[in-house]
């Protein structure tokens, strides 16, 4: 498909979205995203012809105004000390916007009282 015609269909895709408010919470969320240890996050997601929705696992994400795309990254949790290993990279996505659904915030469970 030629890239003219992709970007046409993208921008249709875009303006429909735009009616979604859940889409337009979860981009604006992604926006102004700041990490919080007490949250786990996650991004539902559907690259072009996939059928069916996929989930990704984040700790960081990024905007790129200029392709209309995210950069979602996680990284690996240091299992002695339970913190992020940000020097490390443990896996990366890079979305376009329409092809976000939602994103996840829940809080994390509090296993302690169980130990």
């Amino acid at each position: 498909m030629s890239s003219d015609l992709q970007k046409h269909k993208d921008m249709e895709k875009r303006l429909t979205l735009m009616n979604d408010k859940e889409w337009l919470e979860s981009l604006k969320k992604l926006m102004d995203f700041q990490y919080n240890d007490d949250y786990d996050y996650s991004v539902n997601y559907r690259e072009d012809k996939q059928r069916k929705d996929r989930n990704f696992s984040f700790h960081k994400v990024q905007s790129v105004e200029e392709t209309n795309s995210f950069i979602f990254t996680s990284f690996p949790i240091d299992w002695i000390t339970g913190e992020l290993e940000i020097d490390k990279v443990d896996n990366r996505l890079v979305l376009k916007d329409i092809e976000i659904i939602k994103i996840n915030i829940n809080k994390k469970t509090d296993y302690t009282d169980y130990i």
